[in-house]
């Protein structure tokens, strides 16, 4: 049960934080989510403080997938009207937004204030062409994509640093976007959305050329558009599943499994780097997603089983 797994990460580095996490009112289960929250924020800060001031800018354009995160849990959880309380505990320390804006973003009551209180920053300015969108169709997905969109879109910039490991995590960001482009078009072929709606939610920065994405879009159904994808992502087992279940949590766990590996093999290979932390910071997401996943799931007795086919283990 839960309280089990709370006792075994007590014993671990989390215990600091899960001391801090001691809510009143709050179940273990949210005690446990804040503080892998909390976890990972203290990360972030390590790394900043043991890193050469050179590196400074290549730092902060990897952590700030983290506030685009932070972004995007908001805008979900202002959508299906979740309160403050509920969300705080989500989010990670801001490295671009200051708390006295954050806590003002956190208080609004509804998507549209969110946006306007993110005027004046780059996320402000890239949510503000799809509010309309939003407003007409009262679509998450749409705001959502379009902080992606911007995220990925940085790639190029990355590969202007001085670090030297450049190619490394340039290889690895393209690949998270790569496996966010699959699991969209997954998504929408499950939802049977139309595939010109699916050709605009596609992130171009990717390996996957934009042939290939069209061509995953306009097929028939969900096995048809993996297909596509098979030469370079082992996904018939993952397919099989979904086939006996209708769910698609084999394929995106096993999307995210790719990623992992790419993480775990840059560790493995390269002396301490700016490549070397991006590999560390993707391991460490897994396993606070891991633990998160492990913990609801615990809550709610879903069976082992089921549980070991959503985590992520490389």
């Amino acid at each position: 049960g839960v309280d089990e797994v709370y006792v075994l990460l007590e014993k671990s580095q989390y215990r600091e934080d899960l001391v801090a996490s001691a809510l009143e009112n709050r179940t273990i289960a949210d005690q446990i989510e804040f503080a892998t929250t909390k976890n990972f924020s203290r990360t972030l800060q390590k790394i900043i403080k043991i890193v050469p001031k050179k590196y400074e800018n290549e730092i902060k354009e990897l952590f700030e997938k983290y506030d685009v995160n932070n972004m995007k849990t908001i805008l979900v959880s202002k959508h299906l009207g979740e309160t403050k309380e509920k969300i705080e505990p989500l989010i990670m320390d801001s490295m671009s937004i200051s708390k006295g804006r954050m806590n003002k973003i956190l208080d609004a009551k509804n998507v549209k204030e969110v946006v306007s209180l993110l005027g004046g920053t780059v996320y402000g300015k890239v949510l503000e062409k799809q509010l309309k969108e939003y407003e007409k169709d009262q679509e998450i997905s749409s705001l959502i994509f379009a902080l992606d969109e911007y995220y990925y879109s940085q790639i190029p910039s990355i590969a202007k640093n001085n670090s030297g490991d450049e190619r490394v995590i340039i290889k690895m960001l393209k690949a998270q976007a790569d496996i966010r482009n699959i699991s969209n078009i997954c998504r929408g072929k499950k939802d049977s959305l139309a595939s010109d709606k699916l050709h605009k939610m596609m992130i171009k920065s990717g390996n996957i050329s934009g042939d290939v994405l069209g061509k995953a879009c306009s097929a028939k159904n969900v096995e048809e558009a993996v297909k596509v994808f098979e030469k370079n992502y082992s996904l018939t087992k993952a397919v099989e599943e979904y086939k006996k279940t209708g769910s698609l949590i084999p394929i995106e766990m096993e999307l995210e499994r790719n990623v992992a590996k790419k993480g775990l093999k840059v560790l493995r290979n390269s002396v301490l780097s700016i490549g070397t932390i991006a590999g560390f910071l993707f391991l460490k997401e897994e396993e606070v997603n891991n633990i998160r996943k492990i913990v609801r799931c615990k809550e709610f007795n879903v069976p082992e089983e089921q549980i070991k086919e959503m985590c992520v283990i490389v």
